[in-house]
């Protein structure tokens, strides 16, 4: 009896024990797969985050291209070479027919003074000559000239430019015009020509504009490069971390509808008030790094208004395309002027010497001297970007948005997710991670033009070349490799500057620090 009466005691306390040992068991299978879950979601994050990055890659390679052109519209229509050339010509052709006309006066005179016997003799034994062979002389002297005057076509070698130099610039040089003529023919004819500007001049013009549009285009493809990266790295963060909000009131909203399991640890162990307060806690802190981001309110509302800020975002590429690149080929123009001037289109350049040369043009560029006589870096900020409102407000108005409101003030801007886009922008490429991608990607981009023009002009020289000693063409004839060189990196496509560009190492680790800085833009708080 007694035993039965103990048996009935413990059966309750071992029913307990055994209940207890389930339900913690139960707990525990309960907590490794949400364990487990949760880190199969954090795996898929980082896939997801991965093949975002990669997508944002590939989508800047394609908005650069697109974006190309209008600013190769208005490089080349601003930096024409071609009005030059074509100068050139017209002052070939006109030195031609006066030296035509020249020639057959002084025939004229020559045959009238001669004896009447010589006239004849002459007359009869010239007749057929100067009908045909006056006219081979014509087309000798005139062809090859206009051939060598087009520079800039397709089919022209560089050589030719340099023989064309050879042959124009020596009787320019000293004066306007060496060359006087008697006769109405010149009396017509003086008036319009004084005005015009010397064959020296000319070639000088076309030297410096080649150098110019050259480097202009090395530049503003960088910058242009590397503010689409900035731009699009940051819409592609902000869609990112919205996608994960979405995501995560989802998941919340899920645990919302399951049995909190804690709730019968609680009734069967008499603790689960503590380890309520344990879960719910850790479900306060979640809620609170939840409302630390700034675009928590995911609503219709909001997304749209997110779409019209990242499309006001994007159009503010309109300014480097239309006004910075301006400044940008300004500054080279000083540049190229000042390391340039001294040297004579006769020069013999080596692959070393243009290097050299190139990079003092660059160190111009990108440094200026203070007041006090020391260099130091120059940034491209208003390049890149409007400065003030009122011209972020005229790119806008370019762009389409035109608006009778003005833009927020700056102590407003982190209510406007267009003002906190470009906000942040400015900070970027203020800072010195900026600074140093631009250089490596400058380096590159010099890299390839020079490169380039060795393998061009460099490579298909037929001087001979002592072993040991670098192949040196004329500065006159790298010009048309050059001119070329920077018609292809605006127009062509694949583009090899903008591959090249975007391959530097530096490009794709700035766009992951851009990218990773969602924490301390929309975290706790």
């Amino acid at each position: 009896m007694f035993d039965s009466l103990r048996a009935r005691i413990n059966l309750p306390r071992t029913i307990g024990i055994v209940g207890a040992v389930y339900l913690v068991r139960r707990y525990i299978s309960d907590r490794l797969e949400d364990l487990k879950e949760q880190m199969e979601q954090e795996r898929v994050a980082k896939d997801n985050l991965k093949r975002r990055f990669t997508q944002t890659q590939s989508d800047t390679s394609y908005t650069i291209l697109m974006l190309i052109p209008a600013l190769s519209e208005q490089v080349l229509r601003e930096m024409d070479l071609d009005s030059i050339t074509q100068e050139l010509q017209a002052h070939s052709k006109a030195r031609l027919a006066t030296s035509s006309l020249s020639a057959s006066v002084a025939s004229s005179v020559e045959l009238v003074n001669a004896p009447q016997g010589d006239q004849d003799a002459r007359s009869e034994s010239d007749t057929s000559y100067s009908g045909s062979a006056s006219t081979q002389s014509w087309i000798e002297t005139s062809q090859p000239g206009e051939s060598r005057e087009m520079i800039l076509g397709e089919s022209v070698a560089p050589v030719q430019l340099s023989d064309s130099l050879m042959t124009t610039t020596s009787t320019d040089t000293d004066s306007s015009s060496n060359v006087s003529f008697q006769g109405s023919a010149v009396d017509s004819t003086s008036g319009s020509e004084s005005s015009r500007p010397t064959k020296a001049e000319l070639w000088n013009e076309l030297k410096m504009l080649t150098f110019t549009r050259t480097l202009t285009t090395v530049y503003t493809t960088t910058l242009l490069a590397l503010l689409t990266t900035v731009q699009l790295t940051l819409l592609a963060r902000g869609r990112y971390v919205r996608s994960v909000i979405q995501l995560e009131k989802q998941q919340r909203r899920q645990h919302a509808l399951t049995p909190d399991l804690t709730m019968l640890l609680g009734l069967g162990l008499g603790f689960g008030g503590g380890m309520d307060a344990l879960l719910g806690e850790d479900a306060e802190e979640e809620g609170d790094y939840a409302a630390g981001f700034e675009w928590e309110e995911n609503d219709e509302g909001a997304e749209e208004e997110e779409e019209v800020a990242s499309a006001k975002y994007l159009t503010m590429t309109w300014w480097i395309m239309h006004v910075g690149w301006k400044d940008v080929g300004e500054r080279v123009r000083r540049g190229v002027e000042e390391v340039f001037s001294g040297v004579s289109l006769k020069t013999k350049l080596a692959p070393s010497d243009l290097h050299r040369l190139v990079h003092d043009v660059r160190r111009r560029v990108e440094h200026e001297v203070t007041f006090e006589g020391t260099e130091r870096k120059v940034d491209f900020h208003t390049t890149l970007l409007p400065q003030t409102p009122e011209t972020t407000q005229h790119v806008l108005t370019q762009g389409g948005y035109a608006s009778t409101s003005q833009l927020p003030p700056r102590s407003s801007a982190k209510k406007d997710p267009f003002a906190l886009l470009l906000d942040e922008t400015r900070e970027i490429i203020s800072s010195p991670d900026f600074a140093c991608v631009f250089e490596a990607c400058l380096d590159r981009a010099t890299e390839v033009l020079l490169s380039s023009v060795e393998s061009a002009v460099f490579a298909s020289s037929t001087d001979p070349v002592s072993p040991g000693e670098e192949v040196r063409i004329r500065l006159a004839g790298l010009l048309p490799g050059l001119a070329r060189w920077s018609h292809l990196a605006l127009n062509g496509l694949p583009n090899e500057l903008v591959d090249n560009i975007l391959d530097v190492r530096q490009v794709a680790a700035l766009s992951a620090i851009v990218f990773g800085r969602f924490e301390e833009r929309f975290g706790t708080r």
